[in-house]
């Protein structure tokens, strides 16, 4: 059985514990701390820093010290709350190409996600240095009020921090879970409001505990207000108090803005347990100012005071939703750092009392510890290729072989990004990755785990509470008298221990295996944050899945539109999510579209259907009556919105161009573009997959123009021989006809390289020969399709017969005649054509309602 890590992925500390013998325990880091800061940072040699340490730097290097990055987790560079938050950071932070955010740091620009991605990374060493043992998989909690583009990008910084991400759980819930296993949640059914409080989100959970099953009942938030709000509420007062001292022009440069901002915080922690903070600060201002003040709790509360009533106001407005009273919530549970401050109990028990806010679980750590519980409680492993369900035992999955336990990570010497192991090169920088010494042991899942776990185990055992190594033999700690693992499996660590008995169970158990009584906990229902619905022709958002569903859904959640279009339209069904009624004032989720059926007419159903996992990814299908149906897992990953446009664009003209030249174009090049087609179809509702969407659009319009050169050459070059072959030296036909056998024969394999230079030989050799044999064609071919006016056409065809006859008994006066007149007829004939547009595809529609109009 492979060990699980319960990770409480903080904005401003993250947090981490296991199970140990059926119990969930904190791991203390390599500084013997319960919290790692989420900080990485740069050291004076150019290492990586994490935690403690890169924080630390902040007043030295604040350029290069990256913090609070949470906050830019699966959003876009225009995201408001982006753009509200870059005034306050010390470190660059830039639009990425698909109009994600990026971060700068030592040079070198990162997403969010592989900032965080080393942050994970860090955790899960120091947790396998501190138990001795590897994890290889992780239960990584976020907000509750986390939207799907964020939960999604903290899943993809588990994988790439080499971890295989069992589940997505919320913080509240997590917290429930660790509040359920405590002997203070008794034996009753409990209505709990978590009240979450960190140092970058705020989230309001209700809760009913009942032994042996957590439902949640609402939920309400606001991802923008936390603990570093009030952080920046002192550095602000600290500021004006430096210049009602030392004059209004006093702007702190990048040595003193960290200074002052570390010195808020103290103040802050300060102020939870006492009246008043001292606060100095020496050489302000290139040396020349001194900041000397005590900074009284009173004012830090005038401070913040509206902040915490946005808390209480929420919090009412998450009692409400839920259809319940103040009077009907049990008890209070306060979660992250932040609940510290006396002002947040004291508003917090004139609402629901004194008596029912709870103290008896650590509030920086029970996230964690309830992740922990979430590894207990899952009972199997899905595949991420295939997502087909697999025993918690394996290595790989059966149906696909693919690896269920994450895998091994080195760091890149280059950018410090975590690099599978295998790879021989970084593939952020390029940098040449150190060579494994001995790669037949990572060949496979399997052997690799198998490795990993022999190389670990093979260390001195520490205490996994405060480090001392453990001297041979000893069943406690000598220094904090801890049970040490001494021989305990990992099967003995991966369930929970029932409460009645003591028996540690295996994962997923609900009912004790030994004395048939109730876990204290199961899986959790959780339920949506937001609205999750599909836009309409009218711009209104149809909801399908409204806020406060519970999930994961038995079943898909449908719902009947109508669509109204022709044949050469596509209906696009665009997902958001959010409580605006306009669809695009929400946050866009990802999106579809399906060819409409020919012949389509008036209004036809359109069946739409949403499927939630728990993980909360959402499958999409979309059925037209009559056509297609289509069904995908959006990957909550969507595209900038130029780069949309550009993407759909090439998508019309490759379908415009295979509608008019269909019966043209071979088997191979029809299949090649319909793949081309669903590929940027994908692209446009930001499946991605990892793919680059550069690279992709480059594609696409190498293909279109290789296609559109091809075939027209093709085309004209058989009209030419047909036409022109009576005209033409027998050598001169022989080398058109070897051309256009080539030609095809590229075609039907669709190798585009060849056929371009087919077709490129083909051209050449048929302009060689001279513009009166393309006058000849051309002219053929304005009578025999009719392009040009019944008038001017029979002019055309007398003057071809003329030349016919002047060949074909060797009449040259005659021949020569014949062709200036037609010379004179080509050149009106294209007058007369003037440009030949090609009919393009319509825009896309969007469902509609399907009640009467």
């Amino acid at each position: 059985m492979y060990r699980t890590l319960g990770i409480d992925l903080g904005t401003t500390n993250s947090v981490v514990a296991h199970l140990r013998r059926g119990e969930p325990e904190i791991l203390f880091n390599r500084q013997n701390q319960e919290a790692t800061p989420s900080v990485v940072g740069r050291g004076r040699r150019g290492e990586l820093l994490v935690g403690s340490t890169a924080r630390g730097r902040l007043a030295l290097d604040g350029e290069n010290v990256i913090r609070s990055v949470k906050r830019f987790m699966g959003r876009k560079f225009r995201d408001p709350q982006v753009q509200a938050a870059l005034d306050e950071l010390d470190y660059k932070v830039t639009a990425g190409t698909d109009g994600d955010v990026n971060v700068w740091f030592d040079g070198r620009s990162y997403t969010p996600i592989e900032i965080s991605a080393i942050i994970l990374r860090r955790l899960k060493e120091d947790a396998e240095q501190r138990f001795g043992e590897p994890f290889h998989r992780a239960v990584i909690t976020v907000p509750a009020y986390f939207g799907e583009r964020q939960v999604a990008a903290t899943q993809e910084a588990g994988r790439l921090a080499g971890l295989h991400v069992l589940r997505i759980i919320n913080e509240p819930t997590a917290a429930a879970l660790a509040y359920g296993m405590t002997s203070e949640a008794g034996e009753e059914a409990r209505t709990v409001l978590v009240y979450d409080l960190g140092g970058g989100t705020f989230d309001i959970s209700i809760l009913l505990l009942v032994p042996g099953s957590v439902s949640v009942l609402g939920i309400e938030g606001d991802n923008l207000l936390g603990g570093d709000d009030f952080d920046r509420a002192i550095t602000g007062a600290l500021l004006a108090q430096i210049r009602a001292e030392h004059g209004t022009d006093y702007q702190p440069d990048r040595r003193d803005r960290p200074r002052i901002a570390a010195a808020a915080e103290v103040v802050k922690i300060e102020l939870s347990n006492q009246e008043s903070s001292e606060v100095v600060l020496p050489g302000l201002g290139a040396g020349q100012l001194v900041l000397e003040t005590v900074f009284e709790r009173s004012h830090f509360e005038e401070l913040i005071g509206a902040q915490i009533e946005r808390t209480i106001e929420l919090t009412h407005k998450a009692i409400m939703q839920a259809n319940l009273t103040v009077g009907d919530i049990d008890e209070v549970l306060l979660v992250g750092g932040s609940t510290s401050i006396p002002l947040v109990a004291r508003r917090l028990g004139e609402v629901f009392g004194p008596q029912r806010i709870r103290h008896g679980v650590n509030p920086m750590q029970c996230v964690a510890l309830g992740a922990a519980v979430q590894s207990a409680l899952v009972g199997e492993v899905e595949c991420p290729e295939c997502r087909a369900p697999g025993d918690l035992a394996a290595a790989a999955c059966a149906n696909c072989a693919a690896s269920l336990l994450g895998g091994p990570r080195s760091a890149c010497p280059g950018c410090h990004l975590p690099v599978d192991a295998a790879a021989e090169a970084c593939p952020k920088c390029g940098h040449q990755q150190p060579a494994s010494p001995t790669p037949a042991a990572a060949s496979t899942p399997a052997t690799a785990a198998t490795a990993t776990a022999t190389a670990t185990t093979a260390q001195t055992h520490n205490c996994p509470r405060c480090g001392t190594p453990a001297a041979p033999g000893a069943a406690a700690c000598e220094l904090c008298g801890t049970l040490l693992s001494g021989g305990t499996s990992a099967a003995q660590d991966v369930g929970l221990r029932c409460a009645a008995c003591g028996t540690v169970n295996p994962p997923g158990t609900e009912v004790c295996s030994s004395c048939a009584e109730l876990m204290q906990v199961t899986n959790p229902f959780d339920i949506t944050p937001k609205n999750l619905g599909i836009e309409l022709n009218d711009g209104r958002l149809a909801v399908i899945i409204p806020k406060n569903t519970s999930y994961p859904t038995s079943s898909p959640v449908s719902r009947e539109f109508v669509v109204s279009g022709s044949g050469r339209q596509r209906l696009e069904v665009a997902v958001y999510e959010g409580e605006h009624e306009r669809a695009q004032q929400n946050e866009l989720i990802g999106h579809l579209s399906l060819r409409l059926p020919a012949g389509l007419g008036g209004r036809t159903p359109v069946d739409v259907s949403f499927g939630l996992d728990r993980d909360r990814t959402i499958t999409l299908s979309v059925r037209i009556q009559g056509g297609d149906q289509k069904t995908v897992k959006l990957e909550r990953v969507t595209l900038d919105p130029e780069l949309k446009v550009q993407v759909e664009d090439q998508q019309r003209q490759i379908e415009s161009f295979t509608d008019r030249w269909g019966e043209e174009l071979t088997e191979a090049e029809l299949r090649e573009a319909r793949q081309l087609i669903n590929t940027l179809d994908d692209m446009a509702a930001g499946q991605t997959r990892g793919r680059s969407v550069d690279e992709a659009l480059e594609r696409a319009q190498f293909q279109l123009q290789a296609q559109r050169w091809v075939r027209s050459s093709e085309a004209y070059l058989s009209l030419f021989i047909h036409y022109c072959q009576k005209h033409l030296d027998p050598g001169d036909l022989s080398r058109l006809q070897a051309v256009a056998a080539r030609l095809r024969e590229r075609r039907e394999a669709a190798d585009w390289v060849g056929a371009v230079a087919a077709a490129e030989e083909a051209d050449e050799l048929c302009a060689s020969l001279g513009h009166t044999f393309r006058m000849l064609t051309m002219c053929n071919v304005y009578v025999s399709q009719s392009l040009v006016s019944p008038a001017l056409a029979q002019r055309i065809l007398a003057e071809l017969r003329g030349l016919d006859e002047a060949v074909t008994s060797a009449n040259m006066e005659a021949a020569n005649r014949h062709n200036s007149a037609l010379l004179l007829l080509y050149a009106q004939a294209q007058r007369e054509l003037g440009d030949d547009p090609t009919p393009e595809s319509l825009g896309p529609v969007r469902p509609e309602e399907a009640g009467p109009r």
